[in-house]
């Protein structure tokens, strides 16, 4: 996928194409395009190629084997590795930290086009597709497309087209725009992911919602106070609904924001028993306090607390506070730093919250002022932190979206579609509607819809549309 290979089982990509779309000799040996061949609604130049990348957990990915629904809907099929997390090189040196990630799945995209001759199907509709850190960063190629932030980079690893000109600056001669995103479950926003996580969290502490059955009282204040900053950094976003209007948080449960949160909790229920696969009655008879029938015979979600308790989901915590961005380090840190430092804190907000509340917090069982130090030196404070920010932000595409932090879209994907479950634990609820409003503030089509009862992964059946069909509708 690029020059300078540091992991080639990551730096690596595999496409399938329909057999139709190819000429062979006598001896079956591909020889050209049949551009005159169809398959479903599509011909050799004009199949959508579906761009997957497996960088779950923000870990490094390998290509893997075909999903031969989509070569049978006559698609073009890409599996895309990149170094992340976990890379290394020969030496022992980390190699995937970022934006390492972007710099691989953005060669690969040019590869693609840059190839054109050989490998059939429509350039101009490359569609990524990933689940979970996979979503994240097929968010980041929707977002980021054409950005000369990354060039730089691109150019470090050989990618090309990538050059450096005489005055120091560099380009690209080629484009590494998508046409579409489509975003499972995505552990987006990352520097933020941990005060969303807290919100989504906050009320449950003696409600069962703690991870691993415990919290200390460190945690459990630093979980409001992460709470209450997540309040002021939505409604610093000024995010927009579909219909325009600012949603903002009024306090932790209160406000445009919390109720848009609420309806797209009850569109998935409602969706999914349009579809005829639950009846809310039966499965949730004493659900009074979080859960209403309509007059028009529609569900309303009312209380967030009360769907998690009702609905189990409460007991099925899967971050610690906070957990992202992990006191220990365990968790997405070695995805950035320096070559030189296998895992560092990358979380600015958290390490706001540790530093303004550092008096409080540290007369509470469970503090542990060593750690605490490190946590803000490195994220806020430190001599690296400015390289940590810029890290996070060139991966952050809600904020690329919206013109935060310095960094702005030039070429965004013209279509958005996110389905998330609302029985995953892994990530916030806001995190994929955020991604999505700040798509539609630019004017692109986003279609966003939670999947009731799913899981974190891919599994989102029919009750919301297929990935599939969304294909099929885009690229008409």
């Amino acid at each position: 996928m690029n020059a300078n290979v540091t992991n080639l089982s990551n730096q690596t990509m595999l496409i399938y194409v329909p057999a139709e779309y190819m000429t062979t000799d006598a001896d079956g040996n591909v020889t050209g395009i049949n551009h005159e061949a169809k398959v479903g609604n599509y011909t050799a130049d004009s199949a959508p190629i579906v761009y997957l990348n497996e960088c779950g957990g923000w870990r490094s990915s390998s290509p893997r084997s075909v999903d031969s629904s989509y070569i049978s809907e006559g698609m073009v099929y890409v599996t895309a590795g990149a170094r992340s997390r976990g890379a290394v090189d020969e030496n022992g040196t980390p190699t995937g930290k970022s934006p390492a990630q972007m710099v691989d799945l953005k060669s690969g995209v040019i590869e693609l086009r840059a190839n054109s001759e050989v490998i059939p199907g429509d350039k101009e509709k490359i569609i990524s597709v990933g689940t979970s850190g996979g979503g994240q960063m097929s968010s980041i190629l929707g977002a980021s497309g054409d950005m000369p932030e990354y060039y730089e980079y691109m150019y470090e690893s050989g990618v090309l087209g990538a050059e450096k000109k005489e005055d120091g600056s560099y380009t690209s001669a080629f484009s590494d725009a998508i046409y579409a995103a489509q975003m499972y479950c995505p552990i987006a926003d990352i520097e933020n992911a941990d005060i969303a996580y807290a919100w989504w969290w906050v009320d449950l502490a003696d409600k069962g919602g703690t991870y691993n059955g415990e919290m200390t009282a460190f945690e459990k204040r630093l979980q409001e106070l992460e709470a209450e900053a997540f309040v002021e950094y939505i409604n610093g976003l000024k995010i927009k609904d579909e219909d325009g209007k600012v949603l903002t948080l009024e306090g932790l449960r209160k406000g445009s924001y919390y109720k848009a949160i609420l309806n797209n909790i009850s569109d998935a229920l409602n969706a999914m028993v349009k579809a005829g696969e639950i009846d809310p009655e039966q499965e949730y008879t004493d659900a009074s306090g979080w859960l209403k029938k309509q007059e028009d015979g529609t569900w309303q979600v009312l209380d967030l607390a009360g769907f998690m308790i009702g609905t189990g989901l409460v007991n099925n915590r899967n971050k610690a506070i906070p957990g992202f961005d992990s006191m220990d380090k365990s968790a997405e840190n070695d995805a950035f730093g320096t070559k030189d430092e296998e895992a560092v804190h990358f979380s600015g907000s958290v390490a706001e919250v540790l530093e303004k509340n550092y008096e409080e917090l540290s007369k509470l069982d469970g503090f542990d002022a060593e750690e605490v130090d490190a946590y803000i030196k490195e994220a806020k404070t430190g001599d690296g932190a400015e390289e940590i920010e810029k890290q996070t932000n060139l991966l952050n595409a809600t904020e690329i979206l919206l013109g935060s932090d310095g960094l702005k879209a030039v070429n965004p994907a013209k279509y958005w579609r996110h389905r998330s479950g609302t029985a995953d634990q892994h990530t916030s609820f806001s995190i994929g509607y955020n991604l999505c409003m700040a798509a539609e503030a630019l004017g692109e089509t986003a279609d966003y819809h939670l999947v009731w009862n799913m899981e974190h992964g891919n599994e989102e059946g029919t009750s919301t549309g297929t990935f599939i069909d969304w294909i099929h509708e885009i690229c008409k």
